[in-house]
């Protein structure tokens, strides 16, 4: 009898780990999945309006959303504490609760370089590299990555630091040309004009890096020298 009940328990935590591992945020669909579903009571979680608007955010704890293709995100920035304990952040709108986007927060270092390497294996090379100064660019030492998903309309949008609190920062949404629904700011808050050029020139494969570095050949006195430094 003790038997059957100990494989009965190793089975049932055998299926609890794989459902969990089975959840993977880059497979989650954006405008589609409701955050009610995803997210039990159960689960460690505290929801924020987003000002006067109909959108709200929930952060979630829970080791389940922290997988990200493939990989294993689970950490904090110190393990003798409960603060800076890496997790995810949903947001939807609160009359259907349909997610629009979500953001990983990660405060512990590996954790912080592994999803750059996971990024580069699910998208190739960013399409955006920015520095704070020359020789962080010498150390490549970056602040903040882009990447676009253009066959699924998808940005990537991460902020990295590692002499900050917040290691590092995701913000995964759909594309847009119109920059108010996109709200994007600092590095990546020329968008807009990028997407406008790049239709003029009809090309796919300009690219935002692309666009700043042109301007700038043009004239070295460009207001976007501002992202480049």
């Amino acid at each position: 009898m003790k038997t059957i009940i100990k494989i009965i328990l190793m089975t049932s935590i055998f299926q609890a780990c794989t459902s969990q591992s089975d959840f993977d945020l880059t497979q989650l669909t954006l405008n589609g999945e409701k955050v009610n579903a995803l997210v039990t009571k159960e689960m460690k979680n505290q929801v924020f309006p987003l000002g006067n608007t109909e959108n709200e955010y929930l952060n979630v704890r829970d080791d389940k959303f922290l997988n990200f293709n493939g990989t294993n995100l689970v950490g904090r920035q110190n393990p003798n504490s409960e603060n800076g304990v890496n997790g995810v952040s949903f947001y939807y709108n609160k009359n259907d609760s349909v997610i629009y986007k979500y953001e990983i927060y990660i405060f512990s270092d590996k954790q912080a370089r592994d999803l750059v390497s996971a990024l580069n294996d699910k998208l190739g090379k960013p399409q955006f590299t920015h520095f704070k100064k020359p020789e962080d660019k010498d150390n490549n030492k970056f602040d903040a990555l882009l990447w676009e998903d253009i066959t699924n309309n998808k940005l990537y949008l991460l902020n990295y630091g590692l002499d900050g609190t917040v290691k590092a920062k995701l913000e995964v949404k759909n594309n847009s040309s119109d920059i108010e629904e996109l709200n994007i700011i600092g590095a990546f808050g020329y968008w807009e004009d990028y997407l406008y050029v790049r239709k003029r020139k009809n090309n796919p494969h300009f690219s935002y890096q692309d666009f700043i570095k042109e301007d700038l050949e043009s004239d070295p006195n460009s207001y976007y020298n501002a992202i480049t430094k």
